[in-house]
């Protein structure tokens, strides 16, 4: 993670502290984190919001640095879809992706199941091992991109002792990723340093 990402990471996650969001990070930062280091061109955030509280996150984000750039309707849409919006950082162009948590099963799951890590010397949100492997595997099942699956295996091959082999198999049968979760202990990840 590049410096620039880094400032950023620390001041998004303490804007959404300093506000009671409830977060935690996911995609390429969690992999980083668990797995291997590699670039990474965003970061992805989840964060749990009620539809009551959709004010309170706009007034806050007014209280953002300018460097932000951040359209209140994007932020409207997402908590009626349950989707996503971004937070474009002006000077560099990094975009922070701020995943709304859906009711899904797996969803509450991996948020339940969050880990507080030492990141940056500061404490912050993150997703567990385990969420981060399956939601990489549906992610590759869904775009089919080689990168899911590699960074996935990562994970898996430099944690395995630590993993909750019971709960991966549980949600790999739910998320129907079990084929490629398989795959995981086999790939070469030497090909991809």
């Amino acid at each position: 993670m590049d410096t620039v990402q880094a400032e950023i990471l620390v001041e998004i996650t303490s804007f959404l502290e300093r506000h009671r969001i409830s977060y935690m990070i996911t995609g390429s930062l969690s992999v980083i984190y668990y797995g291997r280091p590699r670039a990474s061109h965003d970061i992805d955030i989840v964060i749990e919001l009620r539809n009551e509280d959709i004010e309170k996150l706009l007034l806050a984000v007014k209280t953002l640095s300018s460097a932000f750039l951040i359209q209140p309707a994007a932020i409207d849409e997402a908590m009626q879809h349950k989707t996503v919006f971004g937070i474009i950082y002006r000077p560099t162009l990094l975009k922070v992706d701020i995943w709304m948590l859906t009711s899904s099963p797996f969803d509450t799951s991996r948020f339940l199941r969050k880990e507080k890590k030492r990141i940056l010397g500061k404490t912050m949100w993150m997703a567990s091992a385990e969420d981060a492997i399956l939601q990489k595997l549906r992610w590759y099942k869904k775009a089919d991109i080689e990168k899911h699956l590699v960074d996935a295996a990562f994970v898996y091959q430099i944690q395995k002792k630590e993993l909750d082999m019971k709960y991966i198999n549980s949600w790999a049968k739910k998320l129907r990723v079990e084929t490629n979760l398989k795959k995981l202990d086999s790939i070469d990840l030497e090909l991809y340093f």
